[in-house]
């Protein structure tokens, strides 16, 4: 190969030599032309016939003297205030770089360790919101709190902020009894974190089964309930509109039906600014969830608010762990297309928000964070890459194309939702359900099981971007 690219080699131990023998092996687009090492005994000796310059002192001269392209750093038992030094040091001459991960680990295919991403670091312009849990707890104490969906990544979050409030009883209902059992033994232990008195009951059912539903409110007589279980992931669901409709639809109008039934206080339904002007199976059926929610505020004697939130990092389906892990593997970063633009927020802002709205005294209110401008997504892969310390210019981008049923940014409010300012940081929306809106859902929840994927799909988007021809409810008693 030709025009390979000088490399220097940091390190003449084991990963030095492993590098090495690596890079002539496999015709490398890189040639190692030097060696640093800080042990006097190797200087000017040769490590399979490459050259061991000097100490790490010797940096600047090395460079010069080699005209190095590219650095390998080789010394997996660095400390990190070390490798740290160093890596600033290579980054001043913004050339590209590798740190090599432990050689014994790679040689016995053990797993490597991917270290921990702190997601608010990739949103560093952003004022988190915080949750008052003074009033929070002047509104939870003493209240049963049931939560759908409560081992996933919001569901799971909310449990934790609620129980730190202290209600009487704390309702974690989920179908996979892997992921319930996991928060109930997190929560076990913040019991005793918070001298917890309370009850946390983990419940396994289906919201798509109405008759147990029906038997567990009943039973428990939940006064406050946040609705987070849902299919979110968009190109998944386009090939599989009939459980998103039977669990985001269908589920859903087994929750509220519930809910009015035993005269639930509050009703909160977590959504997704993917059901604005929905584009694909899983936003238009959170939108018709919307709907069906903001219906049953108008008619029932349970207050019935959707909340809305864009992208939330870190959760299962997200996006950057997948491309954090692949960053710390050496893999290529399957990007979608650089100039998609989304709505950020964390998991605990997220929850935080869907609390605090929960709160607030309105009817019939779409409830969404003021989350600043869109970002790129070429942007967020930048912080990504600055944020494992890795140089941009060794990462390899793949560019795959906008997935199945995916907008390339998003909007957070209908324009028949009349939008304004309700706090620091909320937004508030209303809409009014019509009378034919209402028979359209209920048509397609009744003739839904007959179609094929592609006319459900076509149906959905049909039903889900009808929009009420006045600002009036004709409340059906659904």
């Amino acid at each position: 190969m030709e025009n390979k690219k000088k490399t220097l080699i940091i390190g003449a131990g084991l990963g030095g030599k492993f590098v090495i023998k690596q890079l002539h092996e496999s015709n490398s687009e890189y040639e190692p032309v030097a060696i640093l090492d800080d042990n006097p005994d190797k200087w000017n000796s040769r490590l399979q016939g490459i050259h061991i310059f000097g100490s790490l002192d010797c940096f600047d001269a090395c460079i010069e003297k080699y005209k190095v392209e590219h650095i390998i750093l080789a010394i997996s038992t660095l400390d990190d205030k070390k490798r740290q030094k160093i890596i600033s040091q290579i980054k001043s001459y913004n050339i590209t770089y590798l740190v090599l991960p432990d050689v014994s680990s790679t040689k016995q295919n053990q797993k490597v360790e991917i270290p921990e991403l702190n997601y608010s670091e990739l949103l560093p312009n952003r004022f988190e919101f915080q949750l008052d849990y003074k009033e929070v707890h002047k509104e939870i104490r003493q209240k049963t709190v049931l939560i759908t969906g409560a081992g996933g990544s919001i569901g799971s979050e909310l449990a934790c902020q609620i129980l730190k409030c202290h209600p009487k009883k704390l309702i974690l209902l989920g179908k996979g009894e892997g992921s319930i059992f996991q928060i109930s033994t997190l929560l076990e232990q913040l019991k005793k974190d918070e001298s917890y008195q309370g009850e946390v009951i983990s419940v396994i059912a289906d919201i798509c089964d109405a008759e147990q539903l029906l038997r567990l409110f009943k039973h428990h007589k939940p006064d406050i309930v946040y609705h987070a279980a849902a299919h979110k992931h968009v190109p998944l669901m386009e090939n599989n509109a009939y459980e998103a409709v039977k669990n985001n639809i269908v589920g859903t109008s087994n929750i509220i039906r519930s809910s009015k039934t035993m005269q639930v206080e509050n009703f909160i339904m977590v959504s997704t600014d993917k059901a604005v002007n929905p584009e694909n199976i899983m936003g238009a059926t959170k939108r018709l969830a919307e709907k069906l929610t903001l219906e049953m505020d108008t008619v029932s004697k349970t207050r019935c608010n959707v909340v809305r939130f864009g992208n939330v990092l870190g959760s299962r389906g997200s996006v950057f762990p997948k491309l954090w892990e692949q960053i710390h593997r050496g893999l290529p970063l399957t990007i979608t297309n650089p100039k998609m633009k989304r709505y950020f927020m964390t998991i605990p802002e997220a929850s935080k928000l869907v609390i605090s709205a929960s709160l607030l005294a309105q009817r019939n209110a779409i409830f969404v964070l003021d989350m600043g401008e869109q970002v790129g997504l070429d942007l967020m892969v930048d912080r990504l890459i600055a944020l494992s310390d890795r140089n941009k210019k060794d990462i390899v981008m793949e560019y795959v194309g906008v997935r199945p049923g995916e907008k390339m940014s998003e909007e957070l409010f209908n324009k028949e939702e009349f939008s304004s300012k309700v706090s620091n940081k909320i937004y508030e929306g209303n809409y009014y359900t019509s009378m034919d809106e209402v028979l359209a859902i209920k048509e397609l929840m009744a003739s839904y099981k007959g179609m094929d994927n592609a006319t459900l799909r076509q149906k959905l988007l049909l039903v889900a971007n009808q929009s009420t021809p006045q600002n009036i409810s004709m409340g059906s008693g659904f």
